[in-house]
């Protein structure tokens, strides 16, 4: 190859797949950045020299880029010089090296050289009498088909070489391309699919190199962080020290804090932390006089490469310092479990304390510090009890519910010579409730809260509160509601004796759900309204005791249609949940967050939240939630439509459905319920029936609440409908309109309303029938439930047009496609764009009788009638006149005195009420009509 390049184009070729392949190296979430690259490789030759310097953090792919870059150059027969900065650049080829020794002509020796690409690695390791042929190399790609590449760390630039590269930007030699995170797919792509991808992508910084570190276990650590220990190469040793005690601390610290630790003089630590800060090794804190790591992946790996008597003696000296100066015990804890000495009775109360104090906020930390403990401790002993006990509550919060339950079982059984219960905190039995609750044994859950009230002299104390709370969910759970009010109403009012707002506030709402199924809805709405007052009033800390307030609180706002209040509380829990890691109440949140958006009508955000619970439920187990969850992806599958989401919406009821069979709880009868739904959308109404009587219990739906009556009742009717049953549709939507002013909320009314609007349709008073349909259209608007709208618009559009009325349609049909838009559901747009059919169809030929099944007419159809225009304004008419005679936007603009923007809007409007996709559709369409313009 002549001339050293190649045609752009070709270069591109197989590369831009999302992780590119170079030399054996592959790098992910750098698509854009290979792709302009190549793009000026490509050129060099006709549009000319270029300087480009790739900057960013260590470890975000600097190194790898240039290194993608360079292969390919090479592959294209490019000549390279590649460096590191710590090298000399030293040119293979003669014209080059001249122009690096001593000023020349430097147009004559690029030319001669032809094209070609420098590329200096760790630019920030220059040394300074290398500055000047650096600074020739940047002039030299004004002059010809010269590419220069820098890689280099802003932090670690001298003053000199800064000095340069700011001329060379300022006279527009040098471009600096800023390399960002990558994305969170980009992480996907790099790490596989894992639970915890999230919280690595956050901690990590989207930058490659953390992220690996952090991904890695102990043992991987080192070889992840190579790149880190080749930092850490030419350290004094005193530095090292430094920097490993500053490993040691694992955050901010104090310099004269780090210097005490290690028994240096003030002076002599911070000359090495100097040193340590121009590496970058280092960094100062935010705020005060504090510092700290670069990153904690940094500090992973440092400490890792410790001695590990070393390390345990820098906890030990770590501990003590921060002993003398009165630290709080959370950051004691931490360096006392790593250097815990069983003769020193002050390091086992430290870490029962720190274990206890951590206990909601960090579930995790506080098992990590029982763990240390407990083999260390005597059965029956000092600690003993009070240990199993929180490590059986960590367990119980970050989800592992079944090695909770064993050690709470462990501890209910009663020593030998000793009466029952006295050897085992009372308080531990709500715990083993809660367990018994989320294995599904809601029989047992109660027996054991039960046991526990039994066994209680103080009735008052905040184990009442908390057990009265567990045997209100069990209540609930097995659908005794006037129970589960009782118990909730004790808890509420021992709670608020005891000034435990989070506890009285869950307990209210566990009130309002109740009454709310016992149909007493004015109680239902003040109990709730204080419920949330009390949540609102609570800080976060507080909050972690108990993030089941938030849960209850979102499910009663929910169920009262309080939808954007409920996702406030709901996704405050969510948030608290994953902070924390309380992960065994994370899926219930998830599941009642994800129900939420989908009757709010945002399909994107529901199956994104559908997809965080799954993550969590393939190790929760608990089977209630799983069901609920499948039933709810079921729903948002069907109404963002397609072929694939369709057999995945099937795939999911049936799942559901498996997991409720044969059970009568409350749960397992709505995801039944749901299933029955289903199967009426898919063409067998018989079948669908007969689920949801069964579901129910029977004709008198003895299983389900007031407030899922309605939905019911509407399924019953249409299946009825579908049989040709007149007699039952019309029992259906009676039993539904006797419901309306029991129903608590909008939405439920709208479905009562809904169901009479297919029992008016059946026996042909569509008149009556369309009215109804307006008036639940009217009560979803009000609920917020926009897919409910939407397809209650549809209905009621098909309706008119089978009364052949057109006067609204067009109307409802712009509202119900604009909902469709906003939800992101293809199955709601695809019932839009039928209907619009039929309207075309009726107002094309208004003799003829318009027919349900009418399809959507395409622009090969052929003509139109001139009557379609009828279906436009004024103004639309007369801009659609204007287009079909080929003027641009801009033209009609002009003539008619409007914006470009309104000529655009009225046309998109004209397209769709006439059923065309574009201008040329349009002229056809108005020319085949005669005298219609």
């Amino acid at each position: 190859m002549s001339d050293g390049i190649r045609d752009g184009g070709s270069l591109l070729e197989g590369s831009l797949a999302w992780g590119i392949a170079a030399g054996g190296r592959q790098l992910f979430g750098r698509a854009g950045e290979i792709e302009a690259l190549l793009g000026v490789l490509g050129g060099l030759k006709t549009a000319g020299g270029r300087a480009i310097a790739l900057v960013g953090e260590p470890g975000i792919g600097k190194s790898a880029l240039m290194f993608t870059a360079v292969a390919h150059a090479r592959a294209a027969g490019v000549r390279v010089d590649a460096a590191q900065g710590q090298y000399a650049i030293t040119p293979t080829f003669p014209g080059l090296r001249s122009l690096l020794d001593e000023p020349c002509d430097v147009r004559e020796q690029v030319a001669r050289g032809g094209a070609a690409v420098v590329a200096v690695d760790d630019l920030h390791h220059l040394a300074a009498d290398q500055i000047p042929g650096l600074e020739r190399v940047l002039q030299a790609t004004a002059t010809g088909p010269l590419l220069c590449l820098l890689a280099y760390r802003q932090r670690q630039l001298s003053p000199a070489l800064a000095a340069v590269l700011s001329r060379a930007i300022s006279a527009g030699l040098l471009e600096v391309w800023q390399l960002g995170p990558l994305s969170r797919a980009a992480t996907r792509e790099l790490l596989g699919e894992r639970p915890d991808l999230e919280k690595l992508h956050c901690e990590g910084q989207g930058n490659p190199q953390y992220l690996k570190i952090m991904a890695s276990d102990d043992q991987a650590i080192a070889a992840a962080g190579t790149a880190i220990l080749g930092e850490l190469a030419g350290l004094d040793n005193t530095a090292l020290t430094v920097l490993h005690a500053a490993a040691v601390f694992d955050h901010s610290f104090h310099p004269e804090l780090l210097a005490a630790a290690l028994g240096l003089e003030l002076t002599e630590t911070m000359r090495a932390l100097d040193l340590l800060t121009g590496l970058d090794l280092v960094r100062p804190a935010n705020a005060g006089a504090k510092m700290i790591l670069r990153h904690p992946a940094v500090g992973a790996v440092v400490y890792q490469q410790i001695e590990p008597s070393r390390r345990r003696d820098l906890h030990r000296r770590s501990a003590a310092a921060l002993a003398k100066l009165a630290v709080p015990i959370a950051r004691r804890a931490h360096h006392v479990a790593r250097s815990l000495d069983p003769n020193e009775p002050e390091h086992l109360t430290t870490l029962i304390a720190a274990s206890r104090d951590a206990l909601h906020a960090s579930p995790a930390v506080s098992a990590g510090y029982l763990e240390v403990i407990l083999p260390l401790l005597r059965e029956g002993g000092e600690h003993w009890h009070e240990a199993r006990v929180l490590l059986a509550q960590t367990r119980l919060l970050t989800g592992d519910a079944a090695e909770s339950r064993a050690l709470l079982d462990t501890l209910r059984r009663p020593a030998a010579g000793q009466p029952p219960h006295r050897n085992h905190d009372l308080t531990a039995l709500a715990d083993a409730s809660r367990v018994e609750r989320q294995l599904g044994r809601y029989n047992e859950a109660g027996a054991v809260a039960r046991a526990g009230l039994a066994a209680l002299a103080d009735r008052d104390c905040a184990a009442a509160a908390a057990l009265h709370s567990e045997l209100a969910d069990c209540a609930y759970d097995l659908q005794d509601y006037e129970s589960c009010r009782q118990h909730a109403e004790t808890a509420a009012a021992i709670a608020r004796r005891n000034h435990d707002r989070v506890n009285e506030a869950k307990s209210l709402a566990q009130v309002s759900l109740a009454h709310l199924f016992t149909g007493e809805l004015a109680a239902a709405d003040r109990t709730a309204d204080s419920a949330v007052e009390l949540v609102d009033a609570v800080c976060d800390a507080t909050l972690l005791t108990n993030l089941e307030a938030l849960y209850q609180v979102g499910m009663a706002e929910g169920i009262l249609g309080r939808l954007a209040a409920a996702e406030r509380h709901l996704t405050r829990g969510a948030a608290l949940s994953r902070r924390t890691g309380q992960t065994y109440i994370q899926p219930a949140l998830l599941m009642a967050l994800a129900n939420t958006q989908l009757r709010g009508g945002d399909l994107r955000r529901t199956l994104a939240t559908l997809d965080e619970a799954d993550r969590h439920t393939e190790l929760d187990g608990n089977p209630a939630i799983q069901a609920v969850l499948a039933t709810i992806r079921s729903e948002a599958l069907l109404w963002r439509g397609g072929s694939a989401e369709w057999r995945g919406a099937l795939a999911s009821a049936d799942r559901a459905a498996a997991l409720a069979d044969g059970q009568s709880t409350a749960w397992a009868v709505n995801v039944r319920c749901s299933h029955a739904e289903l199967v009426l959308i898919t063409g067998d109404p018989a079948r669908a029936g007969r689920l949801l009587l069964d579901a129910a219990g029977g004709v008198d739906l003895p299983r389900i609440t007031t407030w899922r009556q309605p939905r019911c009742y509407e399924t019953l009717a249409r299946a009825a409908i579908a049989e040709g049953d007149r007699t039952m549709a019309e029992h259906w939507a009676h039993l539904a309109e006797t419901r309306v002013d029991e129903l608590p909320s909008a939405n439920r009314r709208g479905y009562a309303r809904r169901t009479r609007m297919w029992a008016h349709r059946m026996r042909g008073d569509l008149e009556q029938a369309r009215l109804s349909g307006l008036a639940a259209v009217v009560d979803f608007t009000v609920g917020g439930e926009r897919i409910e709208v939407g397809r209650t618009l549809v209905a009621v559009a098909a309706l008119a047009l089978d009364t052949l009325r057109t006067e609204q349609v067009d109307g409802w049909l712009d509202q119900a496609a604009a909902l469709a838009q906003q939800c992101g559901s293809a199955r709601l747009a695809d019932e839009v764009s039928h209907q619009r059919a039929r309207l075309f169809t009726a107002l094309a030929a208004p003799a003829a009788p318009a027919a349900p099944s009418a399809t959507v007419a395409s622009d090969a159809q052929g003509g139109a009638d001139p009557a379609v225009l009828a279906l436009l304004t004024g103004r639309e008419r007369e801009i659609a006149r204007l287009a079909s005679t080929g003027l641009t936007s801009g033209e009609i603009a002009s003539t008619l005195f409007l914006s470009v923007r309104t000529v655009d809007s009225h046309l998109g409007r004209i397209y769709r009420k006439l059923g065309v996709s574009n201008r040329a559709s349009l002229t056809r369409l108005l020319s085949e009509a005669p005298g219609a313009a």
